[in-house]
């Protein structure tokens, strides 16, 4: 079951864990999935052959529940406290399993093309906060199967509010491509070599980490309701739903550098 490194840590997603016979669930950091094994951070001892399973949402929405057995224990690695684990999945129904196996492939095609570090950012730190600014987004709709043009604002940690022409239901799953503006980056003035905190963190990374351009990120959402955003307009909530590792950075360092420039006014 050993990985090796440039796969084991395609991405880091938090994920609940539940050990079979203990009701409360664990805290955990999922680092890579397959259709057969996968490989989990976390902070509490358990031995080889222990039962366990963890909900994996998919980036259309799909809530998978993935039960496995611990493979084995390796020590973790970058000060992280714990163990990192392999874990062998057990089979899964026929629709889930392509389902997973389908995510599995997306997320090694995205992780290879794009080099990017998550421990930069946390995106938990940026729930509450919401960028008012529009950003144009392009959409696809399921049902019936659209395309669209409009602009996303009061984006935060896990939602954002959508301006479009469409008319969208509650509960319907949109699909976003969304290009972050470059423009907000100048907040982050200086030398690109000069080594600052990054944010969230105590690791002291170059500044031009935090200045590179955004990259398009895709994602999904489910509509909530009608709401009235910031400025007053009417717009659709959109939570966001199962974001890959690419996605909570962008969105995370967007969040900080438009905090940053309204405490430096």
């Amino acid at each position: 079951m050993e990985m090796a490194d440039e796969v084991r840590r395609m991405f880091d997603v938090p994920v609940k864990v539940r050990l079979r016979g203990r009701s409360d669930p664990l805290n955990a950091t999922l680092l890579h999935i397959a259709i057969s094994g996968c490989r989990l951070r976390a902070p509490f001892d358990v031995q080889r052959g222990t039962a366990l399973s963890f909900e994996w949402r998919l980036s259309n929405g799909t809530l998978l529940n993935v039960p496995g057995v611990v493979a084995a224990q390796y020590p973790s690695r970058d000060g992280h406290p714990g163990f990192e684990y392999a874990l062998a999945l057990e089979a899964l129904p026929e629709a889930d399993s392509d389902a997973l196996a389908s995510e599995a492939a997306l997320l090694a095609r995205s992780a290879s093309a794009r080099n990017f570090d998550t421990s930069l950012v946390d995106i938990s730190q940026f729930m509450n906060y919401r960028v008012p600014d529009d950003v144009r987004v392009s959409y696809r709709r399921d049902n019936p199967r659209t395309f669209g043009i409009g602009s996303a604002c009061d984006i935060t940690g896990n939602a954002l509010r959508l301006h479009c022409t469409d008319v969208l239901s509650a509960n319907e799953t949109i699909h976003l491509a969304v290009q972050l503006p470059d423009d907000v980056l100048s907040v982050h003035k200086g030398d690109d070599e000069e080594l600052v905190t990054a944010p969230m963190s105590s690791e002291r990374v170059p500044r031009k980490v935090l200045k590179r351009p955004f990259q398009e990120i895709q994602v999904s959402g489910c509509v909530e309701g009608v709401v009235k955003d910031s400025r007053r307009r009417d717009a659709y909530e959109v939570k966001l739903l199962g974001l890959n590792g690419l996605a909570r950075q962008e969105i995370a360092r967007y969040i900080h550098a438009a905090q940053l420039s309204r405490f430096k006014r």
